[in-house]
């Protein structure tokens, strides 16, 4: 009789067992299916943003520009960027990657607001860098802006659909101005109010937006070692500054307008001007100590200035890879590695 217990004790242990193993088995693939889901679903997203977010740098960029789909429509998904990391995590459907190499506060704020026509500079920087083919943005040449005004439907379409909005913007702002203060300086001793044409328009002279910054570049060595050139340079930074407060202001409050519901997050600048042990810095540093400044400045107002916005967030981009830090070359741009950290930066401050 005892033995007959044991065996019946014997086969409910077993069974207990496999039922136990059973539950853990399911647990941990509940688990596991949790854990994959663990980032709330934006369905929508659209990316706003200079070169950073356009991936430019980034070992994919090229190879994605030169896709059947990127011959009509220059705004292309860029694999491994920190754009394309994020949208797989929070279960994107729909990405809008209107991120482009060049633009300025001033750009954005134009496509954005209807009543705002920009400094008049818009087209010069953005077509001269990109040469758009996407539908309703083609550059004839005849009037820049009314061209450049044809992509307004396109990002205000991508605002009110969107679920979540990333804005990288300002660095050219900046960069543009000081470059474009070193050019003049170094042509006419002077600087004009609209320096920035100066510059555009050699690019136009030159074929290229890159051979432009290129001498633009080498003025700027050239001028810094002027000492009464100095605090002119410095004062085109700070002057670009300003007007980048107002318009991410104006950009802010005109996403949440067209989209009240909308969760955006602003990208904090990187250490783009720092370099690393392998890059030269003997004739660099004075970009350093004009721009970082101001940079920090910028992070600070986005930081701080739009949190009347229950879903508005900050993301710090500082210890970002970039070429300049991780190489000898001079390339402020993240790596593949640097958008990855992004992305890792940017997921932190999502809501669950």
């Amino acid at each position: 009789m005892k033995r007959e217990m044991r065996k019946v004790v014997a086969v409910l242990l077993a069974v207990l067992m496999l039922a136990s193993l059973g539950s853990v088995s399911a647990f941990a693939k509940s688990a596991g299916t949790a854990k994959a889901k663990d980032y709330k679903t934006y369905k929508t997203f659209v990316s706003f943003g200079d070169s950073v977010a356009a991936g430019v740098s980034t070992s994919t960029y090229e190879a994605a520009h030169k896709t059947k789909e990127a011959k009509t429509n220059y705004f292309v998904r860029v694999p491994g960027t920190y754009v394309d990391r994020v949208a797989k995590k929070v279960h994107t459907k729909k990405l809008y990657p209107l991120a482009q190499p060049g633009m300025r506060s001033e750009e954005l704020r134009m496509l954005l607001c209807d009543d705002y026509s920009g400094d008049g500079h818009e087209a010069y920087v953005t077509n001269a860098l990109n040469g758009f083919t996407t539908p309703g943005g083609k550059y004839t040449g005849k009037d820049p802006v009314k061209d450049y005004n044809k992509l307004r439907t396109l990002y205000q379409k991508a605002v009110k659909e969107a679920d979540l909005i990333t804005v990288g913007i300002g660095f050219n702002d900046v960069w543009f101005a000081i470059l474009a203060a070193a050019v003049e300086l170094s042509e006419t001793g002077k600087v004009s109010k609209t320096p920035e044409l100066t510059l555009f328009k050699k690019a136009e002279e030159l074929g290229s937006m890159g051979k432009a910054l290129k001498q633009a570049e080498n003025a700027l060595n050239t001028v810094m070692k002027i000492a009464p050139y100095i605090p002119v340079i410095t004062e085109a930074g700070l002057e670009a500054k300003a007007r980048y407060f107002v318009n991410y202001r104006a950009i802010i409050e005109r996403i949440y307008s067209l989209n009240p519901d909308v969760t955006v997050v602003s990208i904090g600048y990187h250490d783009a001007l720092l370099p690393g042990d392998q890059f030269d810095a003997t004739n660099f540093m004075h970009y350093l100590a004009i721009l970082q400044p101001s940079f920090e400045a910028m992070n600070a107002y986005t930081r701080v200035r739009p949190t009347l916005y229950g879903t508005y967030y900050y993301v710090d981009m500082h210890g970002t890879e970039t070429v300049l830090n991780s190489s000898d070359t001079w390339d402020p741009h993240p790596t593949d590695a640097g958008h990855k950290y992004m992305a890792q930066q940017i997921l932190k401050v999502l809501p669950k």
